[in-house]
Order: C-alpha cells, then sequence, then structure tokens
C-alpha cells in the first residue's frame, strides 16, 4: 500500500488546493493552446510543484477532452502511475552531470510515442551543476517543438540566470491552515474515518504550510483505530499535552514561579524536550493572546498586552539559546526571562515608545584670548536646571553614542540617492554647527553633497533640531593648515608680513616701532586691534603711552636712515627705481603692495628693525630711548 500522500495527489485541476493564481493561467494556456516550451514552479516544498507539472502533461497527453485533464483515461492514468513513456520525470539531485543531459537530449529528438508531446519534468533542478545547466541551455534555447520542459525547485535564487531568461516563472505559495484542514477533511470522509477538528488543527499547525506534510501526519494518525482525538494526537505526534502548556503560561503569568518550574520540570522528567516545550510554552501564550483579544480559545491570561508580547519575545529568544543548549538548566532560565518579562519593573509609556533620539546640549567653550588679562564673563545660567552628574568627561561616549544613533536617524530621513552621497561622511557638533567631515578620497561624494545641502539640512533640523550644516573635504582641511603652518614660520624668520591693501610703508612702520601707542591716521581701538604679533626671534620695543609723537616718528626716521647691515641687498638695483606714477592714490597704493620688490622692501626693513630694537638698551624714560635711537643712528 502507498503512502497517503501519493494517493491523495489531485488528479485534475479542481482537486488542487490553494495556487489559483497558477491553476488560472496554466487551464487558460490548455484551452488556448499557449503552452510555452519551458516553465519553472518554485515555492516550498509540499504545496503543489510536481502536481502542477504531471497535470499539464496529463492535460496534453490525455484522449478525452481537449481543455483539461480528464483524469480517467487511460493516458491520465499512465502518467499518474509514472509509466506514460512520453513524460520523463527526472531527480535532478541524482541526474545532475553532463552525461545525464547528453543522453536527455538524444531522447528528446525522438517525436512521441502515445501523445501529442513530451514532457521533461526536472525536480529538485537546482542541483543541477554548472556544467550540466551549460549542455542543457542550447537544447532549452531552441528546443523541438514535441518538448515542454518543467523545472520545479525550492530554491529559485540558485538557478542560473540564463535558464530563468527561457522560461515562464510560477511562484508557489504557502497554504493556510483552513485549507489544509478543508483537505484532510476530505481525506478522512473518502476513508470513512472521524477526528476532531481540534486534531486537525493541530496537525495543520505541525504542517507549517506543506499539504505533503500534511498529509504525513495524517497518515500516522490513522494508525490509530478509534476516532482521532486532539489527546491522541499530541501523543502519536509527540507533543506535551495543551492543557499542560496552558496551565504553565498561567502560573507563571500569575507569579507561581514555583509551580511553573515544578510543572516544567515534571514535563521534562515525561521526556520531552526543552525546546518543545519552551515553543509549546510560546504557543499557549499566542493564544491566551488572541483569546484576549477574541481570535480564538486560549488560556486566561490577565496582564497587559504589552507584558504578554515582552514574555513572548524574551521566550522566542530563548529558542535560539536552546539550539544549542537544551537541558533543564536552560528550560529554567527561559522560565525565568517569560518570568521578569511579566512582573519585572515595568517600563514608562514616554521609555516604551521610541522616539526621536534627543541629543545632549553642547554648551560651547568660550576660550580666552592670549593677550586678555581679565577673564571673560560666565554666561547667565538657562532656567532653574542644576547639572547632572552625567556631564563631566565621562558622559563623552554616551554623547557620541549619541550623535551616532541621530545620524543613523538623519540619513533614514533622506532619499536613497541622496543618502549615498553623506554616507562617507563623520559627523562632529562643534557647538549649535554639525560638521560633516568627508575622506580625502570621496572628493565626488562631497561634490555631490554640496549639490544636496538643502536636503541635508532640512533632514538635520527634522531630527535634530535647529543646527547649522557644514561640509568639510578633509584633503582641503589639511592643506589650510598646511599653508597655516608655513605662514607662520615665514613669519618668524622675515618678520610680521603686512596684509594687503592695508597700510603703506609708513603706517608699518609706526605700527612696528610703537606697537602701543596710536596712530594718527586711526582711532585708538583700531589701532590697539590692527597691532601685529611680536615675533619670536627679537620683540619690538613698546613705547609708553605718554611717550611724545616726536620721538616715535624720529625713531622711525633714524631706523630710515641708518645704512643697510651686512647681507642686506638693495630690493632693486639704481637703475631700475621705479617713477613717480600718476595714477590715484588707492591704485597706486595697491599697485606698490602687489610689487614684488616692495615685498622685499619690507622684509629688508624688517631685519633693519630688529636688529636695531636688539642694539638698543631700554632707557628708563623717553629721553633714554630717544638718545639709544641716536646712538644707533651713529
Amino acid at each position: 500500500m502507498s503512502a497517503l500522500y501519493r494517493q491523495a495527489r489531485p488528479t485534475t485541476f479542481d482537486e488542487m488546493v490553494g495556487q489559483e493564481h497558477v491553476k488560472e493561467v496554466l487551464l487558460s494556456a490548455i484551452r488556448t493552446g499557449r503552452l510555452a516550451q519551458a516553465y519553472l514552479f518554485s515555492g516550498p516544498r509540499g504545496v503543489g510543484k510536481t502536481s502542477s507539472a504531471r497535470l499539464i502533461a496529463q492535460a496534453v497527453n490525455c484522449t478525452a477532452q481537449a481543455d483539461k485533464p480528464c483524469g480517467v483515461c487511460a493516458g491520465c492514468r499512465l502518467v499518474r502511475e509514472g509509466n506514460h513513456p512520453d513524460v520523463l520525470e527526472i531527480d535532478a539531485a541524482s541526474n545532475n552531470s553532463v552525461e545525464d543531459v547528453r543522453e536527455l537530449r538524444e531522447r528528446i529528438l525522438l517525436a512521441p510515442l502515445l501523445g501529442s508531446r513530451k514532457v521533461v519534468i526536472l525536480d529538485e533542478a537546482h542541483m543541477m551543476s554548472k556544467s550540466a545547466f551549460n549542455a542543457l541551455l542550447k537544447t532549452l534555447e531552441e528546443p523541438p517543438e514535441h518538448v515542454i520542459f518543467i523545472f520545479a525547485t525550492t530554491e529559485p535564487e540558485r538557478m542560473p540566470p540564463t535558464i530563468l531568461s527561457r522560461t515562464q516563472h510560477f511562484r508557489f505559495r504557502r497554504l493556510s491552515e483552513g485549507e489544509i484542514v478543508q483537505k484532510l477533511s476530505r481525506i478522512l470522509q473518502t476513508m470513512n474515518r472521524e477526528a476532531e477538528p481540534a486534531a486537525l488543527q493541530l496537525v495543520a499547525r505541525m504542517a507549517d504550510g506543506a499539504m505533503r506534510d500534511a498529509e504525513s501526519l495524517l497518515d500516522r494518525l490513522l494508525a490509530l483505530e478509534v476516532p482521532i482525538t486532539l489527546a491522541q494526537a499530541e501523543a502519536a505526534l509527540g507533543l506535551p499535552p495543551q492543557e499542560a502548556l496552558w496551565g504553565l503560561a498561567e502560573a507563571l503569568e500569575q507569579g507561581q514561579i514555583r509551580q511553573a518550574l515544578a510543572d516544567a520540570q515534571n514535563l521534562y522528567a515525561q521526556g520531552f524536550a526543552a525546546r518543545t516545550l519552551a515553543q509549546g510554552l510560546l504557543e499557549a501564550f499566542r493564544a491566551g493572546l488572541y483569546a484576549k483579544m477574541g481570535l480564538g480559545a486560549g488560556p486566561r491570561l490577565e496582564s497587559s498586552e504589552e507584558k504578554l508580547v515582552a514574555a513572548m519575545t524574551a521566550l522566542d529568544e530563548s529558542l535560539e539559546r536552546l539550539l544549542k543548549r537544551s537541558d533543564a538548566l536552560a528550560l529554567e532560565l527561559a522560565l525565568l526571562a517569560a518570568f521578569q518579562a511579566l512582573h519585572g519593573s515595568a517600563a514608562s509609556p514616554q521609555a516604551a515608545v521610541p522616539g526621536k533620539p534627543s541629543l545632549p546640549e553642547f554648551n560651547p567653550v568660550r576660550r580666552q584670548p592670549p593677550g586678555a588679562k581679565h577673564p571673560l564673563p560666565e554666561a547667565p545660567p538657562q532656567g532653574t536646571s542644576t547639572p547632572t552628574p552625567t556631564q563631566g568627561p565621562g558622559s563623552r561616549p554616551q554623547m557620541a553614542m549619541d550623535l551616532t544613533q541621530a545620524w543613523r536617524n538623519v540619513l533614514g530621513v533622506l532619499k536613497i540617492n541622496q543618502r549615498a552621497f553623506f554616507r562617507e561622511a563623520a559627523p562632529h557638533l562643534e557647538g549649535q554647527k554639525l560638521v560633516l567631515v568627508f575622506p580625502e578620497k570621496a572628493s565626488f561624494h562631497y561634490q555631490s553633497a554640496l549639490k544636496n545641502l538643502e536636503a541635508i539640512q532640512t533632514a538635520v533640523r527634522e531630527v535634530m533640531g535647529e543646527l547649522e550644516v557644514s561640509l568639510v573635504l578633509q584633503g582641503e582641511k589639511k592643506k589650510v593648515e598646511s599653508r597655516s603652518a608655513t605662514s607662520l614660520r615665514e613669519g618668524s624668520r622675515n618678520g610680521p608680513t603686512p596684509l594687503r591693501g592695508e597700510a603703506s610703508a609708513p603706517a608699518a612702520v609706526a605700527g612696528l616701532t610703537s606697537t602701543g601707542s596710536v596712530s594718527a591716521s586711526s582711532p585708538p581701538e583700531q589701532s590697539a586691534q590692527s597691532a601685529p604679533p611680536s615675533s619670536p626671534i627679537a620683540e619690538p620695543r613698546v613705547a609708553p603711552l605718554d611717550e611724545p609723537p616726536a620721538i616715535a616718528a624720529k625713531t622711525a626716521e633714524s631706523a630710515l636712515s641708518s645704512p643697510p647691515l651686512p647681507g642686506d641687498e638693495p630690493p632693486w638695483p639704481d637703475d631700475e627705481i621705479p617713477e613717480e606714477s600718476t595714477e590715484a592714490p588707492s591704485s597706486r597704493a595697491q599697485t606698490l603692495v602687489d610689487d614684488p620688490r616692495f615685498q622685499k622692501l619690507l622684509r629688508t626693513f624688517g631685519g633693519r628693525l630688529r636688529k636695531l630694537v636688539q642694539d638698543t638698551p631700554k632707557a628708563p624714560d623717553a629721553e633714554g630711548a630717544a638718545q639709544g635711537d641716536e646712538g644707533s643712528d651713529e
């Protein structure tokens, strides 16, 4: 006697359960004579892929009618029994070599013997080797008119693209529990057997959408000569009693942890696996949650839906650990995790619902200028909140973690094409500014990000609040820092370099000789702010505030009239002395400042002035300073 799933295989499309989207297309193709040369049926195991392929073979070889297979003629019976000479059903898992494909090509070249067309069914087609697919590719591309190829597989992603492009692909879905129960009830009616609906529901749930698995489980239960009950089905299938699992769930929910552990140990001692008990307890909590919402029968659980979901989540996580270790201790840990989820410290509603990540407040540090003598005033406190202990150095990792999470949320708000440009950026917070630093190799992303600056500004404002966004390319930042360092080094050797267009030579002389004095052409505040920094080689003499302007002018005059020092060269030859220009004063000053010879003159003058200041003795008053200047002139 053959297995039940072979006896219950559908003989017509009307007996086929589910897969309506496949049946309609195939029946229409059979009626209109538009069957394709190759089909690909994919889906889980036991959902009707091979049965549909056999129904197509019956339809093209049926002698009774042409629109659909009758299932009773000689051709249909031969196909169903697997004896039809024009139907080749090959297990590709064991016949996957090139030699097998060559033999198949020779067989399909012959004309059909009994029917009108030959049908080749390749089951588990993904198991064929790459060379076998290549050997079959030419035949599949230009098959004989009397041949139909049908590939059946559970893993369509392993099929070569060249095969997929030459076939019509039909995806078979999992069957619902209602469809499985309906088919099992029909089988029991033909066999004059009875079963409780709860038992059939259990079989359908155990089958997990596969009709062949459900028929195999029912075949095991049919060995019982009495009507099939739920208890007998649980015992035959090796499952723990449902009532015991419901009682275990109620004990955990009511806080009776000792009773729950005792019941679990009793069930484990009866031979049930720890993972099976944990899975059954998870199903009990699921049934209780559905019963609480009025969706079926289940244990009476009074806890809130949030706590029941938390307990189910804890059990689901425990099932992953029970795959590696399935003993009594692992089972007890799973029960304790569910108990903790039910009766542990309840999270506040604000903490339970995730919202937008809140960034900690970043107070910018107010740095004091090097020349300031008095500290800057403290900023007024905002509100009456007291500083928390997490605002010290230990809070920096938390702040960085919050910024990282907030940046991920910002990327999630952007469009996919915009998100690709900003993935290379590293976010940094500088006060109320969000600086996005791009690595030097991501210059293309940086340029594209500049074009989408408005989009990132909108996303940052939505997630992180009112922050200014700044984009920086790391390579350009290094160049700017290198230029700044080079300028500082040259300034330390050659003295301060005047900025372009700021002042003429006499103004620069006055600023260098008397940094603390007030210039006649500028207000005192501007003179004090525009004083050049002191040179690390020699610091110029700072005249007191009460020094007469005549003495300062005399000092500058003596510096200009002093003879050149050894090693100094004139800025230009005597025959190339520029003539007096008739241009406007502003343009003349700009041209003079831009002239490289003028720049050389300024550097020479700076060297003389430093030498002059070094040789000048410090005088207690202005008269001593003036005498020292006259001595240096001599």
